[in-house]
């Protein structure tokens, strides 16, 4: 599962799909958020500004492809021609583009929805259902934490995600490339950190990747997390 409130956004009702029939419908663009960033501690309003402005381009990007992936659902062209070579390969980019852009913009959600600024980490009580089930996956919350900052280490751009499989019932820490590569199929997403140098390269080095993550944790509103527990 990829998207909390997201899933939905931009996608037909099941009102919707019984009123077309077998007539596909206008694809509905999606809206980009709007997140208060005002009490996060750490990173300057400035980064968060500029990384808000690059969530909302693959906002629009998505948007753009929406179309020109429902253009390409018509008859099919006589196989082994040169123009039915070509159009099933701009399909195929498109769909991988799709996945790229269509990603970004989810897991942005994701991230931005768990920063408030007002972290109750400290008060986070031991029998929440996230704790619980970090204690059963890793031993304890902190050892889940310090496979976090293990994993943050990875060299190169992409997400750290912990996803809970409906498989197992347990938490699961994943490195994502880029925003695509490298999800679990059943995974709920819980949490959504991004690692990309985009997302601190204003406030802090390269090297500093580690700080960032603290300030992150020092940011998270642990109750939208625990809702996604739910």
């Amino acid at each position: 599962m990829l998207t909390s409130d997201t899933r939905t956004n931009g996608a037909p009702t099941k009102r919707d799909r019984s009123q077309n029939g077998s007539h596909p419908s206008a694809p509905k663009p999606y809206i980009a958020k709007k997140f208060d960033f005002s009490g996060i501690e750490g990173l300057s309003q400035h980064a968060l500004e500029i990384h808000r402005s690059l969530y909302e381009g693959y906002v629009k990007e998505t948007n753009a492809l929406l179309p020109l992936l429902s253009a390409n659902s018509g008859e099919d062209t006589a196989q082994g021609s040169a123009a039915a070579t070509l159009e099933r390969l701009k399909l195929d980019g498109l769909v991988r583009r799709f996945r790229f852009e269509r990603n970004g913009m989810v897991l942005h959600e994701l991230f931005f929805e768990t920063l408030s600024g007002n972290s109750n980490a400290a008060s986070k009580s031991a029998g929440s259902v996230f704790t619980e089930l970090a204690e059963n996956t890793f031993g304890s919350f902190e050892a889940w934490q310090n496979n976090i900052r293990k994993l943050a280490q990875t060299r190169g751009v992409g997400w750290v995600l912990t996803v809970l499989s409906d498989q197992d019932d347990r938490l699961h820490n994943i490195w994502v490339d880029e925003h695509q590569d490298g999800l679990l199929s059943e995974g709920r997403i819980l949490l959504a950190i991004d690692l990309w140098e985009h997302a601190f390269l204003l406030d802090y080095k390269p090297t500093e990747r580690l700080q960032y993550l603290q300030v992150i944790f020092d940011n998270l509103n642990w109750e939208v997390v625990e809702k996604r527990c739910e």
